[in-house]
């Protein structure tokens, strides 16, 4: 998980990775809790991060934690795929 603080208040999520044979057994949702939880501690308002159009398990699983579809952001990755920009406001 890579993820940094943003003007305005905003946390980015850059990454969060999961090796395969982890993947389904919660190391992903502690990954996004512990993430959630920095940026409420630090003040921010939102979080936000980027998922390809074509992986529709990620925003699955986002979308299940609270992020919402903002926005496409074409050519976004190297391979020429779009992205979704997904947002969750946080309660402060």
């Amino acid at each position: 998980m890579i993820a940094d603080r943003e003007p305005k208040a905003a946390g980015h999520i850059v990454t969060i990775d999961v090796v395969e044979r982890y993947r389904r057994k919660g190391v992903g949702k502690a990954l996004m809790e512990a993430v959630e939880a920095w940026a409420a501690r630090g003040g921010l308002r939102l979080i936000y991060l980027e998922a390809a159009e074509s992986n529709a398990s990620a925003q699955a699983f986002y979308e299940a934690r609270g992020y919402e579809k903002l926005e496409t952001i074409e050519n976004y990755y190297a391979d020429g795929e779009a992205a979704w920009v997904m947002v969750k406001r946080l309660r402060r």
